[in-house]
């Protein structure tokens, strides 16, 4: 009987312990039995923090993609609504220029008549460096088959004719006086199917300027289009662009075409 009480009162004392000092000393004085009977939780097993706390776990994303397509993402985000997603304007402008080129060019081939755009391309040697000839000089057309070029300083002459023999372009220019006369040798039919055969490499090289042109636009268009462009937007866009490209395209073809009859009747 007494040894019973004390097993009681020893069991009191471990609940104001606390369940967890109880549970590591009922072991040493008292069966579980008798401890689930005065303290219910005393017996129940302690479940450890990572079991009563569930672990969630997180994918990592994958890096990579195309090389830039961060800051496209970026760009389409900052675009106004309001702005086109194009600069018809600048794109056309662009491309006039190209055309604007492949007119000089062709203005240059020497077809057996006299033309002031034959010199447009000589550069002349001077003391302090070079300079375009229509910029120190006034080319002006003699007769049907000769140049005259009238230096705006005098003695630079002698450096404008060294130059025109240097430049490239098959002619013999002479001095007169303060002047020099350029000759413009007339065709033959084997130079004028050579010059008419290279029109087809000046042609396909104009055509690959204006399409990079086109290339730039459609680029810019697809960086608006991330940003929530309409689809059917998207297509309208396109057209305009391909139909710009159409145009200038056709007009490079019309000057080649036109050089071609030139050269013909030279």
């Amino acid at each position: 009987m007494a040894s019973r009480v004390l097993v009681t009162a020893r069991a009191c004392r471990l609940c104001r312990v606390g369940s967890a000092s109880l549970s590591m000393l009922a072991p040493r004085v008292v069966n579980t039995a008798i401890l689930s009977r005065l303290h219910p939780t005393a017996a129940m097993p302690q479940r450890s923090l990572a079991q009563s706390q569930p672990i969630r776990m997180y994918g990592s994303k994958k890096k990579g993609g195309k090389k830039g397509g961060k800051q496209s993402e970026e760009e389409a985000d900052k675009r106004d609504p309001d702005e086109d997603p194009v600069d018809m304007d600048k794109m056309e402008k662009n491309m006039q220029a190209r055309l604007e080129r492949l007119s000089s060019e062709l203005q240059s081939l020497r077809v057996g008549r006299a033309n002031p755009a034959l010199l447009n391309s000589v550069r002349v040697q001077l003391k302090g460096g070079t300079a375009n000839l229509t910029d120190i000089a006034l080319v002006t057309v003699k007769d049907a088959h000769n140049l005259l070029v009238i230096p705006n300083t005098f003695g630079e002459h002698t450096l404008i004719d060294t130059s025109i023999r240097n430049a490239g372009l098959g002619l013999n220019p002479r001095l007169d006086k303060n002047a020099v006369i350029v000759p413009v040798p007339k065709t033959t039919k084997e130079s004028r199917e050579k010059l008419i055969k290279g029109l087809g490499g000046m042609a396909e090289q104009t055509r690959v300027q204006i399409r990079k042109v086109r290339h730039d636009a459609m680029r810019q268009l697809k960086t608006a289009a991330k940003a929530s462009l309409p689809k059917d937007e998207v297509r309208s866009w396109e057209k305009d662009i391909q139909t710009a490209t159409d145009k200038y395209i056709a007009k490079a073809e019309e000057l080649l075409k036109a050089k071609a009859r030139d050269i013909e009747q030279a």
